[in-house]
């Protein structure tokens, strides 16, 4: 296969250092995602969330987020090394961090968010579906310039060369970033025309993410594979399957009344605290534990990442 790639990704994913610990632009896109999720809820007032909800729920969700994301990549893409090194499970600042396991956290966050407001779920995740759209799209971002998620080897103009990796590769990751960031004004047309509290937006959303990842991900390289197939894909399937039981199932649910957000003092705390959850995913340097993604290139006959 020719080696003329369209472009070679030549971006350093750390982008500065602070006492040493350095600062990645791929965590930076779940720091990113983190404000959106914050900013959307405090400009989006037709479900009635207060500063002070929106605050709180934006804390909520960013650290369930991170400990789903967490936990999907080390149980179920990278078992076989944390069996063997159980040390480096909390270790978040070598990498390793799975998209579908985000998506599990923030499943949580509603799960908690609807009990302590008395709102229903679907209230709670028809509002949240345009920013988990966007928190997913800049992600993506992320994911293209640490270089983790690999496409297969192409032809096509638009190829690129990713560092330590053989062949001119999809850019895979762009594309579900791309598809990801177009299911935002969808979705936020969709909450509008058919109200949180319908399910419509949720379903929507699932179904879109799913169904359209699944078929991007045919030209995407997964590091391991799942019963023949790449362990996201049947991930894929199951998100897609699970917006169809929402729109089907819902179909006639009806809007959450209309709400009006009361006045609460939003006090120091909430805010702090944001901050420092905004703050943290910086220091996460890619989707993939670095060790342990430095041995399967080694084991593929691939020459690991130079040094810094």
């Amino acid at each position: 296969m020719s080696e003329d790639c369209g472009f070679t990704l030549a971006v350093d994913n750390v982008f500065a250092a602070v006492a040493g610990w350095p600062l990645s632009w791929y965590g930076a896109t779940y720091s990113l995602g983190f404000a959106g999720l914050a900013l959307w809820l405090l400009a989006w007032r037709r479900g009635g969330w207060s500063a002070r909800e929106a605050l709180g729920f934006a804390i909520l969700a960013a650290a369930l987020i991170l400990l789903g994301g967490r936990a999907v990549e080390v149980t179920v893409y990278e078992w076989a090394f944390y069996r063997a090194h159980p040390q480096l499970i909390p270790a978040v600042w070598l990498g390793g961090m799975a998209t579908h396991g985000l998506l599990l956290g923030g499943v949580a966050a509603c799960l908690v968010q609807a009990r302590r407001s008395r709102r229903r779920l679907l209230e709670v995740t028809d509002t949240l579906a345009p920013a988990a759209a966007l928190f997913l799209g800049i992600g993506r971002l992320g994911n293209f310039l640490e270089g983790g998620v690999v496409g297969t080897e192409t032809t096509v103009p638009w190829s690129v060369r990713l560092p330590s990796i053989t062949g001119c590769r999809h850019p895979v990751a762009l594309y579900d970033g791309l598809k990801n960031l177009l299911l935002v004004p969808v979705l936020a047309l969709l909450l509008r025309r058919r109200p949180a509290g319908t399910g419509t937006a949720t379903g929507a959303f699932l179904v879109l993410y799913g169904g359209l990842r699944f078929a991007i991900d045919q030209v995407r390289d997964y590091e391991s594979v799942l019963w023949g197939q790449g362990p996201g894909q049947w991930l894929n399937l199951a998100t897609a399957a699970l917006g169809l039981v929402v729109l089907i199932g819902w179909r006639n649910a009806r809007p959450a009344p209309p709400r009006i957000a009361p006045a609460a003092p939003i006090g120091l705390v909430r805010p702090v605290v944001l901050l420092v959850l905004v703050l943290l995913p910086l220091l996460i340097p890619t989707s993939w534990t670095q060790v342990h993604l430095r041995e399967l290139r080694e084991q593929r006959g691939v020459a690991p990442p130079a040094p810094g």
